[in-house]
């Protein structure tokens, strides 16, 4: 049996007030408690909006060296940088292919005096569209990766229960990125086989893959599997 690691931060920032958020780790980590603190502070962070940005990144594919430094820097959406921010681009606008013009802008105005859709009216077509979207991949990611990302993106076990669509979006972004992993880790299995995985998976503390509930976990395996892959062809 594994348990795991339940960590509360409470985090005060004076005259503006207090948040408490959670976070957690498998006991089997050996820097569980580590990962728990540091989830639940930068959960309660996010909070007061610091860092909160950064829930809104898509998630990426970035190989790593000898050293598990980046061999190459992905690129910044272009709301993430001070250009498009000074320029009014925010995740929401760029999501739904809004004008960089500020909202107060002449091209703001225009567009929502012509025939754009209401955010409300939008909002309703689309977050039923992305929850259906989520629910079916819930069998090609398994319940431990389905419910992980659930959990660590959105504080939710159901897509139903969230109802910002900027969350559901970024759960949605997460699952097909962890459901691009899991086809890379399978092609990479047809050359090592089952066999190849064992070791990987040891050496990390796994004890299967189906035990495996977030993303970086999962990088850290495919990458390894598709390094004993390639060893394989030589």
């Amino acid at each position: 049996m594994v348990a795991k690691v339940f960590v509360t931060c409470d985090l005060t920032i004076f005259g503006l007030g207090s948040h408490s958020a959670t976070g957690e780790e498998w006991t089997d980590d050996e820097n569980a408690c580590t990962s728990a603190e540091a989830q639940s502070f930068k959960r309660a962070a996010s909070c007061f909006g610091l860092g909160r940005y950064l829930y809104y990144f898509s998630g990426e594919w970035v190989d790593l060296d000898e050293r598990k430094r980046p061999k190459s820097i992905p690129r910044l959406p272009r709301w993430a940088t001070p250009e498009g921010w000074r320029q009014g681009l925010r995740p929401q606008q760029e999501a739904a292919g809004a004008p960089l013009q500020n909202a107060s802008g002449t091209h703001a105005r225009a567009r929502t005096q012509a025939n754009a859709v209401p955010t409300q009216t939008a909002s309703q077509v689309e977050i039923p569209a992305l929850v259906q979207q989520i629910e079916a991949l819930e069998k090609p990611l398994g319940k431990g990766m389905y419910r992980g990302l659930l959990k660590t993106v959105a504080c939710a076990w159901n897509p139903s229960d969230i109802r910002d669509i900027i969350v559901l979006s970024k759960v949605l972004e997460h699952m097909q990125g962890a459901e691009r992993g899991l086809q890379r880790l399978d092609a990479a299995m047809e050359i090592t086989g089952p066999e190849g995985l064992d070791p990987i998976l040891k050496a990390l503390k796994v004890r299967s893959l189906d035990r495996v509930d977030n993303l970086e976990t999962l990088k850290q395996i495919v990458v390894a599997l598709e390094e004993a892959a390639a060893k394989a062809k030589r």
